[in-house]
C-alpha cells in the first residue's frame, strides 16, 4: 500500500478550503488557518515535511507525493476522497527556491528543481478547471525575479494567466509583520479572472512599528541541549525542537566571536547582534547564524521563533532536517498578512 493511501482522511473544519502544494513545514498554512481559511489536502515529496504538517495540521490530510510525477488529475482525485465533499476555494505553495537562490553558487543547468514551479502551474491548472478556484498564492525567492531567470519568470506567469487568472507581483519583507527578521521573498498572487474581472486585492502594508529584534524573540528563553546521538525530542527541555550541534570550532571558545573587531567574514560564522532584526533564515551547511553570545550557534527553536512561529509549533526529522524544514519555512505572520488581504478580497467580490 502507497503512503497515499495509508494518510488518514481527517474530518472537515470550518474555514475557507485550500490546497497546499509543497507545503514544506507548513508556515504559509499555519498563517493562512489563522486569518480564517482551512487547508483541506497538503502535499510534499519531504518526509519530515509532511511529519510536522500532520502533527500540527491534524484536520487536514497529507501526502507524501513528488507533485513533478504525479498526473494532473491527481490532487482531484485525492479531494474526491475526502469523508465529506470539499470543494477547494484557493490554492497555495512555495515550490523549493534553492535553484534560483542567489546564494546557490553552484547552480546547475539540468537542477530538477528549477522545474518545480512548472509542476506548481501545472497542478493549479487543473484544479482551477475542476474547482473553478478563487485564488492562488504562489511564493519564492527573490533569485526568481533576477535577470538571470526572467525569461523562466515571465512563462511561469504566462502560465498563471493561462490557466485563468489575473496576477499581481509584489516583494514582502518579514520584518515588516512582526517578524524579527529580514527576509525578502517575491509573491504572486492570482485571481479567477472570469469570476473577478477586476481585482479589489492589494497587497499588506508594512505595519506601522518599530521592527522587532533578536533580543525581542530569543533573549529570555533557556540554554539549548546540545546534539547527542538517539536524543529523543522529549528528552530536550523547554522545547522539543530546542537543540544545536555542539560548538567545536576554537573561535566559539577564545572569545572571536564576541568582538565587534574579530574580522571574521562569510556566512559560516555571521554573529547576531542583539538589537536588529536577523539576517534571513536560511541556512546551508553549517551556516548557522552564532548566537550573539558567539558561544554557540542558535538552536532550531530559536530559528522558528526568528521566523515568527509561536511556542506550541513543532517540527519534525533529525537536527538536519529541521534545520532545512525551518529555512524553507515562510513566516507565519507574513502568511497572515497576505491571507487577511486575500479573505478581504474575496468579501468584497462576493457583495
Amino acid at each position: 500500500m502507497s503512503r497515499d493511501e495509508k494518510s488518514p482522511v481527517p474530518e472537515a473544519d470550518n474555514g475557507i478550503p485550500i490546497v497546499s502544494l509543497f507545503c514544506g513545514a507548513g508556515g504559509l498554512d499555519l498563517g493562512f488557518t489563522q486569518a480564517g481559511f482551512r487547508p483541506v489536502l497538503a502535499v510534499d515529496h519531504d518526509p519530515a515535511a509532511c511529519r510536522t504538517f500532520e502533527h500540527n495540521h491534524p484536520q487536514c490530510r497529507v501526502l507524501r507525493r513528488d507533485l513533478a510525477t504525479a498526473p494532473r488529475r491527481y490532487i482531484i482525485d485525492r479531494l474526491s476522497e475526502l469523508p465529506k465533499e470539499v470543494a477547494p476555494m484557493g490554492v497555495i505553495g512555495g515550490p523549493p527556491c534553492q535553484a534560483f537562490s542567489v546564494g546557490n553558487v553552484h547552480k546547475k543547468d539540468d537542477d530538477p528543481r528549477s522545474l518545480m514551479p512548472w509542476h506548481y502551474a501545472t497542478h493549479l491548472a487543473a484544479l482551477r478547471k475542476e474547482f473553478d478556484l478563487d485564488f492562488f498564492v504562489f511564493e519564492n525567492v527573490l533569485g526568481l525575479g533576477s535577470k538571470n531567470h526572467e525569461v523562466f519568470f515571465a512563462e511561469l506567469k504566462h502560465l498563471f494567466e493561462k490557466a485563468g487568472f489575473s496576477i499581481q507581483e509584489d516583494i514582502l519583507d518579514a520584518q515588516d509583520f512582526s517578524v524579527p527578521q529580514r527576509r525578502r521573498r517575491i509573491f504572486v498572487v492570482g485571481f479567477n479572472r472570469k469570476k473577478h474581472a477586476s481585482p479589489l486585492f492589494s497587497f499588506p502594508k508594512a505595519l506601522h512599528q518599530p521592527p522587532k529584534t533578536v533580543r525581542d524573540a530569543i533573549s529570555d528563553i533557556p540554554d539549548p541541549t546540545f546534539f547527542a546521538r538517539n536524543l529523543k525530542p522529549e528528552q530536550i527541555p523547554f522545547h522539543p525542537n530546542h537543540w544545536c550541534m555542539a560548538p567545536r570550532s576554537s573561535r566559539f571558545l577564545n572569545g572571536d566571536l564576541t568582538r565587534s573587531d574579530n574580522g571574521i567574514k562569510g556566512r559560516p560564522f555571521r554573529v547576531l547582534e542583539w538589537n536588529l532584526p536577523s539576517p534571513t533564515v536560511a541556512y546551508g551547511h553549517c551556516e548557522v547564524h552564532v548566537h550573539p553570545s558567539g558561544k554557540r550557534r542558535l538552536s532550531v527553536y530559536e530559528a522558528m521563533l526568528l521566523q515568527g512561529f509561536p511556542y506550541e509549533y513543532t517540527l519534525c526529522g533529525n537536527l538536519s532536517q529541521q534545520i532545512r524544514l525551518v529555512s524553507d519555512a515562510v513566516p507565519p505572520p507574513v502568511g497572515k498578512a497576505l491571507a487577511e488581504e486575500i479573505r478581504c478580497a474575496r468579501y468584497l467580490f462576493m457583495s
